[in-house]
């Protein structure tokens, strides 16, 4: 069975008198441990189908069974309580709290779960663990690199232990090597039988991925469908470029 299963999923959006299909029937699925990663350019349709697949917003048309549940219709209450039940989330910003350590901002969702203390403890070390930061765990966020911040947000996603972590730009405000710590991470927890899907408008970072899908236009293709379409939108470009110094 499928962790992730869309069918005919479409958002809309009116701007004035037109309406804009930010999700055109999009089908697609995610199996239980795979990593997955969906690129596209800005305005393509990844934050929308970020959104929904993260239970923070619903399809105006379509199907979404999560982990065998259809969620497509959940109340907002419902889907608050599926999303902090299923789903770790890994954002472009950190949106770690300065004041207080790397063990106490992944501690807060445990806390807010109404663990016990014990078991807190327990939970926070093994995946501090599991992302390379033991020695790091009284160290608040200005004392740790951007890489070792985006790894306390991956501890933080994945210490209610979800069925899904969901990654939206997770290497989009790093250097280089900070990045290349982060896919690391991802790449051994991936190893340890994790379930990611990455959103990226990165082709390289998405490579990386066990298997890429391609949006485009609010369509998910495959990815030989949008190299092609990045060719010809570049052949156009280079087209009107030679046209304008013809014309001069």
């Amino acid at each position: 069975m499928s962790l992730i299963k869309l069918t005919g999923i479409t958002k809309r959006y009116r701007m004035g008198d037109e309406t804009v299909f930010a999700l055109d029937h999009v089908s697609m699925a995610v199996e239980p441990s795979e990593f997955v990663a969906i690129v596209g350019p800005s305005g393509s349709g990844k934050s929308t189908l970020m959104n929904i697949i993260g239970c923070l917003d619903a399809p105006d048309e379509g199907e979404y069974i999560l982990d065998g549940e259809n969620v497509s219709a959940l109340p907002d209450r419902e889907l608050a309580i599926l999303r902090n039940r299923k789903i770790g989330f890994v954002f472009q910003h950190f949106n770690l709290l300065g004041k207080l350590s790397a063990f106490e901002n992944v501690e807060l969702p445990l806390i807010y779960q109404g663990v016990r203390s014990a078991s807190r403890k327990e939970m926070v070390t093994e995946v501090m663990e599991k992302v390379g930061l033991t020695a790091r765990l009284k160290h608040r966020p200005n004392q740790l690199s951007g890489g070792q911040q985006q790894r306390v947000a991956i501890a933080r996603a994945l210490v209610t232990r979800p069925s899904l972590i969901l990654a939206d730009e997770p290497t989009g405000n790093l250097d280089s090597k900070s990045g290349r710590e982060v896919m690391d991470t991802f790449h051994h927890l991936h190893k340890m039988g994790n379930t990611i899907l990455l959103i990226t408008h990165n082709n390289r970072i998405a490579a990386e991925a066990q298997r890429m899908l391609s949006i485009q236009d609010g369509k998910v293709t495959c990815p030989e469908d949008y190299l092609s379409m990045e060719r010809e939108a570049e052949r156009r470009q280079t087209s009107g470029t030679d046209k304008e110094v013809r014309g001069a």
